[in-house]
């Protein structure tokens, strides 16, 4: 379960990451094309990274990375209701 947890620590990262980039698109409209691809490569960097520098610290790899997976639907989630509220 430790393992789970902390590959969900990387919300901590991806969420402020993912208000900064949508703010950025609302305050410059014209380059909004350009977000997903910018959030995506972003998010990727980050979890890789992240998973990266955490793997020699978890148990059970499997958990981590499930719980990694979870960050990221989490996050995506979280990113598709702020565009939808917005």
């Amino acid at each position: 379960m430790v393992d789970i947890a902390l590959g969900l620590g990387s919300l901590a990262l991806l969420i402020p990451v993912n208000n900064l980039i949508l703010d950025f698109a609302k305050k410059k409209p014209h380059l909004a094309n350009g977000v997903p691809g910018l959030s995506m490569f972003i998010n990727a960097f980050i979890v890789v990274l992240y998973g990266h520098l955490l793997k020699p610290l978890s148990v059970d790899v499997k958990l981590f990375l499930g719980g990694l997976l979870m960050a990221i639907f989490i996050s995506m989630v979280t990113k598709v209701s702020k565009l939808l509220n917005n």
